[in-house]
């Protein structure tokens, strides 16, 4: 099993270089010069020697003034070190922006992760098992209202009903903790953040509901229709023996397979979310720097988006082995 996933890491590495270096390439190779731009938005691009100097100072402080293979050498190699550049914006380095943001979006995003698994797997297990009832056609056409709803009108009217609109004022307008809250103590802090993430978690939960309950009940309905159930029921064992010990982990494994794509989808997803709720995560960073052409944080989002995506490909696979040992006897093989 180690061997296998040393060599999964190693084929990964090439996918990662490929991915950032398409990226790099679009940065350089998009129409228009954006450093020009943004010297011309600033009022610095004057005709003559200065503005000429600008420009050139603003190239080479973002490495553009070099060929694409040697400027993406070098940032890749500073992206190793964890040097990503100074941000455009306000000449800070986007290590410190991105170190304040990220572990806000991963912490919504995986409290978001958990919530949609813990009631998804159960809902598509219990409609699998009980198909074609009344539970089973009321809670997919539910489902399927709530997955059609957009995102964005949602979180407003979360707000409109639950904060102080025409109607509740139960919870706060957005960010993600209270100014007065800072100075409470540890347990004080956590349940004004949880209180902060109760209208983000559910605008950002509510449409996976669907999608991720009827894939578990496909995946159900394909293993309980299996020989080797009928085998087991036939033997007297009981409906719940069958379903949760015989059937559901043999169904895990195509929702293994999910997982992987589901964090990096929810860290895309969240950029609405953040930017409605005032949550200053990643997707509200990713989304000041594309309106002020921020490129050095665009590219380290890009570049962290896609570490994490590899990443979650590589805890699929150490997730295959344990919910199927067939795996890991093939993997030694």
């Amino acid at each position: 099993m180690k061997k296998y996933l040393v060599k999964r890491l190693l084929l990964l590495i090439p996918t990662f270089i490929g991915i950032t270096l398409i990226t790099y390439l679009m940065v350089r190779l998009a129409p228009g010069d954006y450093t020009t731009l943004r010297a011309g938005v600033q009022g610095e691009l004057k005709q003559g020697a200065i503005g000429k100097e600008i420009i050139e100072q603003e190239k080479k402080l973002f490495g553009l003034d070099k060929p694409i293979p040697v400027g993406y050498a070098e940032w890749l190699w500073k992206f190793v070190r964890l040097d990503f550049g100074i941000s455009r914006k306000d000449g800070r380095p986007v290590s410190a922006r991105i170190a304040e943001a990220l572990p806000i979006t991963l912490r919504l995003n995986l409290i978001a992760m958990i919530v949609v698994y813990i009631i998804s797997i159960p809902m598509g297990i219990f409609s699998a098992v009980r198909k074609d009832s009344t539970y089973d056609r009321v809670s997919s056409l539910a489902l399927f209202v709530l997955y059609s709803l957009p995102s964005f009108w949602v979180g407003l009217l979360l707000l409109l009903v639950f904060s102080g609109g025409d109607y509740l004022n139960l919870f706060p307008l957005g960010g993600e903790i209270s100014d007065w809250a800072r100075d409470f103590g540890f347990f004080g802090r956590l349940g004004n953040r949880i209180w902060h993430l109760v209208l983000p978690v559910v605008t950002l939960t509510y449409g996976s509901f669907a999608f991720l309950s009827r894939y578990a009940r496909a995946n159900m309905l394909e293993v309980i229709n299996q020989q080797y159930i009928t085998t087991a029921r036939a033997k007297g064992l009981s409906d719940n023996s069958v379903v949760f010990v015989h059937a559901f982990r043999n169904s895990l494994v195509p929702l293994v397979t999910l997982m992987a794509t589901l964090l990096p989808g929810l860290l895309g997803g969240s950029v609405i979310v953040e930017q409605i709720f005032s949550i200053p995560g990643m997707g509200l960073l990713a989304f000041e720097a594309i309106l002020s052409r921020d490129i050095p944080v665009i590219m380290a989002i890009a570049a962290i988006s896609a570490l994490l995506t590899l990443l979650g490909i590589l805890l699929a696979d150490i997730m295959y082995g344990l919910v199927d040992p067939r795996i890991r006897l093939e993997a030694k093989l």
